[in-house]
């Protein structure tokens, strides 16, 4: 019986994530699947699984002789790192852009655990009337400014920040963002559309499924080091722009989905 470990740093494993209706999957399907910080005793398969933008080395485990760590070389999806579309005040650029944080959903998992000091609870409550007057980006949001110069001078020098030409797909009026979730050769796609600029699930009014994916992405997940993960990107000009790269998506669907049991099967070209 092939065993995949799955390291994750919390232990356990909660059930939001992909990872973790796919490993109930792959119990049923006869593997032996087991979740914790260091790599299980007597594993052949290690799964990297650490919600964070950035690891460290010493975070990655050693793998054992024979063994294969899945993810282990996608590090850093910061999108200082992914991204295509990073401006400076001097770029040469007239059109829209975005504020967004460097790193990965708001940096949210990086603050869990974290007690916020009384001036950064401030400047939160602060920034649901005005960010640009709190300094502070509005909660699980990015603003989109009309040009570089409307961008704030206190955004540019803040590193916990990044600005990005904003290319937005429309259609038929809506906002949209495709997703490409793969592991190993199985993968799936979609296409949100929204009425908001900053398209996500939170902010969909319908859906798509796709079967083709665009060329580039495949090299871009191999650039990267991915085995497993979701790519967000828009179609702009007939080519694919990444916009995010996630290793430790979360799940939101149904679990007996084809396309997830399908997505799940992929691990059995690792094994």
């Amino acid at each position: 019986m092939a065993h995949v470990s799955i390291i994750h740093h919390r232990g356990g494993l909660h059930d939001k994530y992909v990872v973790s209706v796919m490993a109930k999957l792959w119990a049923e399907d006869g593997l032996k699947v087991s979740a914790g910080r260091k790599w299980a005793e007597g594993a052949d398969l290690g799964f990297l699984h650490l919600n964070k933008t950035r690891i460290k080395p010493n975070e990655v485990p050693i793998i054992p002789n024979g063994g294969r760590l899945l993810n282990g070389k996608a590090l850093d999806i910061s999108k200082r790192v992914i991204s295509s579309l990073l401006v400076t005040p001097e770029s040469n650029w007239d059109g829209r852009v975005i504020i967004k944080t460097d790193l990965n959903h708001f940096g949210i998992p990086e603050a869990q655990g974290k007690k916020p000091s009384w001036k950064a609870k401030l400047r939160s409550q602060v920034a649901k009337f005005s960010w640009q007057l709190a300094r502070e980006l509005p909660f699980k949001d990015y603003p989109v400014l009309s040009g570089l110069r409307k961008v704030p001078p206190w955004v540019w020098e803040d590193k916990r920040l990044i600005v990005e030409k904003f290319l937005p797909e429309i259609d038929s009026g809506y906002y949209c963002v495709r997703g490409w979730m793969f592991l190993g050769q199985q993968s799936y796609g979609w296409k949100l559309y929204s009425t908001h600029p900053l398209a996500k699930g939170g902010t969909m009014v319908k859906h798509d499924y796709l079967e083709d994916i665009p060329e580039g992405l495949e090299a871009l997940r191999a650039m990267h080091g991915f085995d497993f993960g979701k790519f967000d990107y828009v179609m702009h000009e007939g080519r694919a722009v990444l916009l995010d790269a996630n290793k430790t998506p979360a799940f939101v669907g149904d679990p007996a989905s084809p396309r997830l049991r399908r997505l799940a099967s992929g691990i059995h070209d690792y094994l």
